[in-house]
């Protein structure tokens, strides 16, 4: 089942971008606890009419995740546009097709929404989620950068 997350998610949310960062070798985190900051943000992005933070559940529990943000531009005439961000499916969920059910759920809102374009990012060493999405029809087209202030 996929639906909108809601405050009570948070601590499923945080064990699933765990898993995402902790995927990454060279990044050692500390688990995320739920804590107030971060409750209040994830209240925030729920109210946000640009932004939906989508769960899939597997047997009554939350085993993946994206976040979807709409976002108008100049661009493309006036079209909006959108980013597909923090996705993540538990590892022991991978290969059931729930994160291309998830996918495929954000890209109708997207349609729905009067879209052009949907974007998203991926760490260069996830070569798997790389093919993974190109399979589900995005395109390999852009080099991405980031700008940390830390």
């Amino acid at each position: 089942m996929i639906r909108k997350a809601r405050l009570s998610d948070l601590p499923a949310l945080l064990h699933l971008y765990d898993h995402l960062r902790g995927g990454l070798g060279y990044v050692k985190p500390k688990a995320m606890e739920p804590s107030p900051k971060l409750r209040k943000t994830l209240a925030a992005m729920l109210n946000d009419k640009h932004s939906e933070v989508l769960v899939v559940e597997n047997r009554g529990k939350v085993v993946g995740t994206c976040t979807l943000y709409i976002l108008n531009r100049i661009y493309w005439r006036g079209k909006p546009w959108a980013i597909l961000d923090s996705m993540v499916v538990a590892e022991g969920a991978q290969g059931l097709g729930l994160g291309s059910k998830l996918i495929r759920h954000a890209l109708k809102i997207c349609k729905k929404a009067g879209c052009v374009q949907v974007n998203l990012t991926s760490n260069t060493q996830r070569t798997r989620a790389h093919t993974f999405y190109e399979s589900l029809g995005f395109e390999r087209t852009y080099i991405g950068f980031k700008y940390n202030f830390s």
